[in-house]
């Protein structure tokens, strides 16, 4: 019983945080917090006090709102990849003017590609198969794959014994069909899928790495079908490469060849 207490706090301390990241300058009433939150005062209280002493929030001596504190703004920012989202906007922005199709970043979480940022370019026929916020089993999808290829081999093999039972789901992305798309990818240096979510689209993408040369996102380019023939995969690949080594430099690390080589 104490863990299912244990969790349910983790639960309500994690709704709390939410509550006051929604008003990060105004700052939230302690009755306020237990009224949205559906909690009594006295726990709403005991929460925000265990929460005020690990600094993750502080309350305003002026106005007696509780606020975000410091230590969780540093505790996130110490995470590159929520620092990501921000730092790729402007090659993400390029990209979809260049390109004129639509533009992914992702992230890893778990064993899954998570969405962060999409930019929709001026091509008249969308290819909007993924939103900021959606998510995918890791390897499904070429951002996803992108993410999932370039990672240290025993890590790619442990990902997808995981996803296993996930990848039912998705025909086209069988453990075996994506052990050899991830082999395909590395010998290629970027990620292809074709059709293989939407038959009508296909999507190229790379992995952006950090300074010490581990995958921390990546970007990917998707358009229909007609618009990714052999030169145009070429063009757009040397688009993203350039990108993915400014986000690299960006994030402190020297400019170099985001492809295989740097983890084969």
């Amino acid at each position: 019983m104490s863990g299912d207490r244990t969790v349910q706090s983790v639960q309500r301390a994690a709704e709390i945080l939410k509550l006051l990241a929604g008003e990060p300058t105004a700052g939230w009433r302690l009755s306020d917090i237990a009224r949205a939150s559906g909690l009594g005062k006295a726990t709403t209280h005991r929460l925000l006090s265990a929460l005020s002493d690990a600094g993750f929030v502080y309350q305003s001596p002026d106005t007696r709102r509780y606020l975000i504190g410091y230590a969780l703004v540093r505790l996130v920012r110490q995470a590159t990849r929520f620092d990501i989202g921000d730092l790729a906007r402007p090659s993400l922005l390029r990209l979809a003017r260049e390109t004129e199709d639509t533009v992914f970043l992702s992230v890893r979480e778990g064993l899954d590609a998570l969405c962060l940022e999409r930019e929709v370019g001026a091509f008249p026929i969308k290819t909007l198969t993924l939103d900021a916020g959606d998510r995918r089993p890791l390897g499904v999808g070429a951002g996803s794959l992108a993410l999932l290829a370039f990672l240290p081999p025993e890590e790619i093999a442990e990902v997808i014994a995981s996803n296993a039972p996930r990848l039912g789901s998705y025909p086209r992305f069988g453990p075996a069909e994506l052990g050899a798309l991830v082999q395909e990818a590395r010998r290629r240096g970027y990620s292809f899928n074709e059709g293989r979510i939407v038959s009508a689209m296909c999507a190229v993408g790379v992995p952006v790495f950090d300074p010490g040369g581990r995958v921390v996102a990546s970007i990917s380019v998707a358009a229909i079908r007609e618009r990714m023939d052999e030169d145009r995969v070429a063009w757009i690949v040397s688009r993203l490469t350039a990108e993915a080594n400014s986000l690299r430099a960006k994030l402190g690390g020297p400019s170099g060849r985001a492809a295989a080589g740097e983890t084969a």
